[in-house]
């Protein structure tokens, strides 16, 4: 018989101790993520008398492949159209934050008497929160589907990607001796062509591929076929030497889109949750008490500087990015730690020779702490979010809601310019597609083709050409894609652009800028003569594209939000034993309280939008409910035995709510909500109003509209 491999035994003993350690810690009520850390600390190779795990190596793999499926099953469910709908908050928020903890950090290591490069590595390291851990500690204390949590799922995608700057820029600051680089700006424009790359190719082919399987796929095949995908894009952005992490809440993003995400998310929770335990216990194993002790001061003044400035730099973000005081606080306190990313930057110092070896462990010792303190953190923020809220007077309570709605006012207005916004953005796809084909035929074809042809030159002309040939519909459509917009500077500019862009891309094939006469002239014929088949097979791949990001996922947990008052909707299925049943709306009065509005009551095919108090409440309604967290929790814990929150995906699929601002010019200013017939028109209903600063929530019927007023509608999507 053979022997039993040291990792199996090893596997045995974590698991075995983390389990005794958990089941501790759901007893006394405490974060499992804590319970993982101390059985890591126990099994780990600080704690006398005997060395309990030895297959070191192979526990490091498994602690990576928890980080890949813990990052896949966020992606799940924070689809990339959730990012890009607290994109704007979370670039402003973590831009903000990565920024000035570095300079903090980089100001203490100056103040403690460390070297430039300690200081800056030190500045590094405390500017990148964990995601895993702020994950793992957000859903123990299911708050995974907060507004603010929203934030900070966003916030923690972009730590990421300027993660995989600052590595970029940190190896080139101590090749270069410089600072400021031209490298760290090419890696930039790398990361966004490689990243932009992925999610286009993933949209135009994942769901394809899924729609082919959702009607035959079974558990096992699904689970494979998802779980090829992620470790596939995983190897791809190993090969770019980005996040392994990265790749895989990417992949996450697009099957999120995808009408099986349901079942993936099912399927992969148990794969994710063993995985995930070996990777918090391996960060557990690196606690040493001993290292701890010995830079206490340091280790704690540290700590202090992570917490206090990652509070306030990120809590300070999200306010000037338009979120509210409660918000604001919240998110701020989420994110105050360190994780993984600052150990793979401490540990480039090393690799590099540049930092000294006491700058890892006490790297370590702080991600430990923050990472104990975490979850208290986030339970003590909502507490103080609501004491703030209570102590605020009413003046100031007022100047924050009035530079909160004008935030959201000027998004608002940026959504209005559509045309261009859809210029742009086509602009920037095609863009992304054709620098791609041209790279990958530089990369893989250009090589063969000299070996082939035996003459350098001829075979980049032919790869030249080749890449010309696959990318014109690409060209084609930045040649055209502000057609819409209806301003000549703009039309001539975006194709002024198109031409920069193919030259410089052609530069790569060519050592003379006289390249450009004969590209002009060719370009001229090419597209005049097959102009039509270019825009045919074009806007074949730009509907099919279109066509698969708006396939969004059947199931779908929350609505869209009412951002300028941290509302959101719900849907509830009316049960037995209710004591709502037979009840008239206004004969239980939620709206007085539970501060709950219900906009409409789904009743077999029946909608009953904006139903009247003499509505009565039947068995097996569906109920749409309008409020905020606090409220909505509130209403959940009176009815949740009786009542449980539950998914219908028609309704889901059909349900939007839309932002109107009324311009000088609206047919509708003048006239109350009723006269205007918005409801009777466009199946609309308004169940909110900003004006000036103000914010008026369901509003009355007689209310008048008047110019300038944000109005927020409710109705199928197909209306809105």
């Amino acid at each position: 018989m053979h022997e039993l491999a040291p990792l199996i035994k090893d596997l045995a003993i974590i698991l075995g101790v983390a389990s005794l350690v958990t089941l501790l810690f759901q007893k006394i009520r405490q974060p499992i993520v804590l319970g993982y850390l101390i059985a890591g600390i126990i099994v780990g190779p600080y704690t006398p008398p005997h060395v309990l795990v030895t297959d070191i190596p192979n526990i490091q793999i498994l602690s990576e492949l928890g980080v890949i499926f813990l990052m896949f099953s966020l992606g799940l469910e924070f689809s990339f159209h959730k990012l890009t709908r607290v994109g704007f908050s979370a670039g402003i928020s973590g831009t903000l934050e990565v920024i000035c903890m570095l300079l903090l950090g980089l100001g203490a290591g100056k103040l403690f008497g460390w070297s430039f490069y300690d200081s800056l590595f030190l500045g590094a390291a405390l500017a990148i929160s964990s995601t895993t851990i702020i994950i793992k500690a957000l859903e123990e204390l299911n708050l995974k589907t907060k507004r603010f949590a929203e934030i900070v799922f966003g916030i923690l995608i972009v730590e990421d990607l300027l993660a995989i700057l600052l590595l970029v820029g940190l190896t080139t600051v101590v090749a270069t001796q410089d600072i400021f680089s031209s490298a760290i700006i090419w890696a930039t424009a790398k990361l966004i062509l490689v990243i932009g790359g992925w999610f286009l190719i993933g949209y135009f082919l994942v769901p394809l591929l899924f729609r082919k399987i959702i009607r035959f796929a079974n558990e096992e095949t699904l689970t494979i076929v998802s779980i090829a995908l992620c470790l596939f894009l995983v190897c791809i952005a190993a090969y770019f030497h980005y996040s392994t992490a990265l790749g895989a809440f990417i992949m996450g993003s697009i099957l999120a889109e995808t009408p099986l995400v349901h079942r993936i998310q099912q399927l992969i929770e148990p794969v994710r949750n063993i995985f995930a335990a070996v990777f918090f216990v391996s960060v557990g194993m690196l606690i040493n008490p001993v290292i701890i002790w010995q830079h206490l001061p340091i280790v704690l003044m540290i700590c202090l500087i992570t917490i206090v400035g990652k509070l306030l730099t990120t809590g300070i973000g999200a306010f000037l990015s338009g979120q509210s005081v409660n918000n604001s606080l919240r998110i701020g306190f989420s994110m105050a730690q360190i994780g993984e990313f600052s150990f793979i930057i401490a540990g480039l110092g090393l690799a590099l020779q540049v930092t000294s070896n006491s700058l890892y462990p006490i790297i370590v010792a702080v991600s430990a702490i923050t990472t104990f303190t975490t979850p208290y953190f986030i339970r003590l923020s909502g507490y103080l979010a609501n004491t703030v809220d209570q102590r605020l007077s009413t003046k100031t309570k007022y100047l924050i809601e009035s530079y909160v709605s004008w935030i959201y006012r000027l998004t608002t207005n940026k959504q209005q310019k559509s045309y261009f916004r859809l210029s742009a953005i086509r602009f920037c796809m095609n863009t992304v597609i054709v620098a791609i084909i041209f790279i990958l035929i530089e990369l893989w074809i250009l090589p063969r083709l000299i070996i082939l042809l035996e003459t350098i030159w001829m075979a980049k002309v032919l790869a030249w050409l080749t890449a010309i040939l696959l990318s014109s519909p690409f060209i084609w459509g930045m040649f055209t894609a502000s057609h819409r917009a209806g301003n000549r500077l703009v039309i001539y500019m975006t194709r002024i652009l198109t031409f920069i862009v193919i030259c410089l891309l052609s530069r790569h094939y060519f050592d003379t800028w006289l390249i450009n006469l004969p590209l002009l002239a060719f370009a001229l014929i090419f597209f005049t003569v097959l102009y039509k088949y270019l825009d045919k097979s074009y806007h074949w791949f730009e509907n099919q594209l279109i066509q698969n990001l708006s396939h969004f996922p059947l199931q779908k947990k929350r609505y869209e939000e009412l951002a300028p008052w941290d509302t959101h909707f719900v849907e509830v299925d009316v049960e037995r034993n209710t004591s709502l049943i037979g009840k008239t709306l206004s004969q239980y009065q939620l709206r007085q309280e539970f501060g709950i509005n219900i906009v409409a009551i789904y009743r077999g095919t029946t909608v009953i939008l904006n139903p009247h108090g003499n509505e009565n409440i039947q068995l097996f309604d569906k109920l749409i409910l309008l409020g905020s967290d606090d409220q909505i929790d509130l209403f959940k814990a009176h009815f949740i035995k009786n009542m449980p929150q539950k998914e219908n995906i028609d309704i889901l699929e059909q349900f939007a709510i839309n932002t109107v601002l009324l311009n000088n010019n609206n047919p509708l200013i003048g006239k109350s909500i009723r006269e205007s017939h918005i409801r009777e028109k466009n199946n609309w209903l308004v169940v909110g109003i900003e004006r000036q600063g103000n914010r008026l929530l369901n509003p009355d019927s007689n209310t008048i509209l008047e110019p300038d007023d944000l109005l927020f509608v409710v109705g199928k999507k197909a209306n809105t």
